[in-house]
């Protein structure tokens, strides 16, 4: 998808720059219109050839259905004689580039009728020749209202096609607005977790030199070897009582952890005190 957007936003670019550059719309040079004849029009020689687009293109003539004739590479406007219409009737002319004439062309169809003898009728006779006047008239006039349909059709063809690319264009900018915001919104996300990891990097530094104090402390401890608790033991009627420390069980082992210790002291009714680290020197 973003190739794409690319790729429509590069042709885009190319088209404006050409413009710019060629002060020239590029559309005109690669789809020329013809201006004159309109199509259908009902004309009479000589004809007037006007087209929109490169200024010299090679001229082709037709009678409809027929093969075309070269009339040779020309400037818009071009004047095509009389004696090129052999005959009254349809005739086809097509503009078409000196270089990719297959590409760049346009062509029209118009109709051509030799002009009325402008000869005084008989008196007799005018109402045949008003009448025959009238019949020209009207045939021009319907070939006027089929022109003007036609130019209003393609009018509103490129309308048509005018709005597409605005719309198009729209939703192109709408994309890319859209992708400029997700690049920004993702930037920002990775600069928060950059942030976020150095943070975490320093505590666990800061963790790691607090272990390394704490197992240096607990390797410089000196472990207990002897435990013992205090213990009122029965007194002789008339004494003071007095505290003796207990080491070791009725056997005389002494106490080597705080497991031994508890265990003695939570049967012995007269103790005093909880078990406690008396030191290493009792008996080794």
């Amino acid at each position: 998808m973003i190739r794409t957007l690319a790729t429509a936003l590069v042709c885009v670019a190319l088209v404006l720059a050409a413009d710019v550059v060629f002060r020239t719309s590029l559309l005109r040079q690669l789809r020329p219109v013809i201006l004159s004849p309109t199509d259908q029009a009902v004309l009479s020689p000589p004809v007037e050839v006007r087209w929109d687009g490169p200024q010299r293109m090679q001229l082709r003539l037709a009678v409809v259905g027929e093969q075309p004739r070269d009339l040779g590479v020309h400037e818009s406007p071009v004047e095509i004689a009389g004696d090129q219409f052999p005959r009254d009737g349809g005739y086809e002319v097509e503009v078409r580039a000196t270089r990719f004439g297959d590409w760049i062309s346009a062509n029209r169809r118009f109709q051509v009728h030799p002009p009325p003898a402008v000869v005084p009728p008989p008196p007799p006779e005018d109402h045949d020749a008003h009448s025959q006047d009238v019949q020209i008239l009207f045939r021009a006039l319907q070939a006027a209202r089929r022109a003007r349909d036609k130019a209003h059709e393609r009018t509103r063809v490129l309308g048509e096609e005018n709005a597409s690319l605005h719309e198009e264009s729209e939703r192109l900018s709408h994309q890319l607005e859209t992708l400029y915001a997700e690049q920004e919104d993702g930037a920002s996300h990775a600069a928060e977790l950059e942030k976020y990891a150095a943070q975490l990097g320093e505590e666990n530094r800061a963790l790691g030199d607090e272990n390394a104090a704490l197992r240096q402390r607990l390797s410089s401890v000196v472990p207990c070897s002897v435990w013992g608790y205090y213990t009122f033991p029965q007194q002789v009627k008339n004494q003071l009582p007095r505290r003796y420390l207990l080491v070791s069980d009725a056997r005389g082992q002494v106490f080597r952890s705080q497991a031994e210790c508890e265990f003695v002291r939570r049967t012995d009714p007269s103790t005093a005190s909880i078990c406690f680290c008396v030191g290493n020197s009792w008996g080794g």
